[in-house]
């Protein structure tokens, strides 16, 4: 008989667990508040291999995607990078090779580019 009485317990768990989880998020959207304004970055790289693109704020490392070699891609930065700070730097690494600044574990960026950002700024990146 101790598992049935162990079942209410677990339900009322559960249940201040999904509560707790459903309230913060739907204090943090706000419907009489406007979305925040796209930031976007359009990288063109001119290297001949493809790279993997991050944006990088104090120790917090997003992965944007992937700029295959001599083309150029865009994309959105995470609305809450750049309403933090009025800097972003962008992190390059090489697909299938190491570079020389640490990245975490064993991947590294082969380099870092910083610039001033707002929210809604069109930024654009060169990769040489």
């Amino acid at each position: 008989m101790r598992p049935q009485s162990a079942l209410p317990a677990l339900l009322l768990v559960l249940t201040a667990v999904a509560s707790a989880c459903g309230g913060a998020h739907g204090a943090a959207a706000d419907p009489n508040r406007p979305p925040p304004p796209k930031t976007t970055v359009a990288v063109e790289s001119r290297k001949l291999v493809d790279v993997n693109l991050y944006a990088l704020t104090g120790t917090r490392r997003v992965r944007l995607g992937t700029v295959p070699g001599m083309t150029t891609r865009n994309f959105v930065l995470p609305p809450d990078m750049v309403g933090n700070t009025d800097r972003i730097r962008f992190g390059i690494e090489i697909i299938g090779t190491l570079g020389h600044k640490s990245l975490g574990s064993d991947r590294t960026f082969e380099s870092e580019q910083e610039m001033s950002v707002r929210p809604g700024d069109e930024l654009s990146l060169t990769i040489y």
